[in-house]
């Protein structure tokens, strides 16, 4: 893979959503993830951070501008694209880990893909803590353990790019801190590319490698911020003075530009 390639990723470029022929929706952005990065976006309610990441995920039939990665269009096949959407995604008709092997059947087809295919399930609902919840069915489940088993049916998929949709806004604290954790271990495994949409500072902070502050009004550029944070250990994260100057620094953009 040649260096520029790889400091590509993925680009977004005067990407402009509209619904119905109205006024845009979003747009124009443009904005670049790393190969591998993981950025988190922050912004107001109506600010276009779900339509940017169905944009991303090939799910908006109509846009305008680019969406590529590594140069190539990103919608599609290639490359794979997870995406953890605020409504889960889940089927309701099957159980937890039926959703898993539904969205598995795609990528590992063939009988003989059988083993690999509850292998990962296993792998993944064990990370998420919720491996006692396989033969259940999402409405059963609470939204947290909803959010949970998208998350695992998203890693499953091992996409070269992740689009995560607050997953973690229904799960108490000391949960939601454990799971950060394994989203933070499971990217730097994997290497994925990963866009977080989150509206806790805190969260954002902790995780992006660059946080992507969004701007009220469609035609708002997003700020986008270093995280000095991201560097630290995990464990050190919450605790350091840099933490407590980050969240108060992403504050203050919040409230001059919103």
């Amino acid at each position: 893979m040649s260096s520029s390639r790889t400091e590509d990723g993925l680009r977004l470029t005067g990407l402009t959503v509209r619904y119905h022929d109205g006024p845009a929706a979003l747009g124009p952005v443009d904005l670049r993830i790393p190969e591998h990065g993981l950025y988190t976006l922050v912004g107001p309610s109506g600010c276009g951070k779900t339509t940017l990441l169905r944009a991303v995920a090939g799910l908006l039939p109509r846009y305008e501008g680019e969406i590529t990665y590594n140069g190539q269009r990103a919608a599609g096949r290639e490359p794979l694209i997870g995406l953890v959407p605020q409504n889960y995604g889940l089927l309701p008709w099957k159980t937890v880990a039926a959703n898993l092997r539904a969205a598995l059947a795609v990528t590992l087809p063939g009988r003989s893909r059988k083993q690999e295919r509850e292998e990962r399930i296993a792998r993944e609902l064990q990370a998420m803590g919720i491996a006692e919840l396989s033969g259940r069915y999402p409405l059963s489940l609470s939204g947290g353990q909803q959010q949970r088993a998208a998350v695992a049916r998203a890693f499953a998929l091992q996409p070269e790019i992740m689009l995560l949709d607050e997953p973690f806004s229904a799960l108490d604290a000391m949960t939601r801190e454990a799971l950060q954790r394994v989203f933070l271990e499971n990217w730097r495994t994997r290497r994925i590319t990963a866009l977080f949409v989150t509206h806790d500072v805190e969260e954002a902070v902790l995780l992006g490698q660059k946080i992507v502050v969004m701007i009220p009004g469609a035609s708002g550029e997003p700020e986008i911020v270093d995280n000095p944070v991201f560097m630290l250990k995990d464990e050190d994260k919450r605790d350091s003075e840099a933490f407590f100057e980050q969240t108060r620094y992403i504050r203050k953009v919040m409230r001059t530009k919103w």
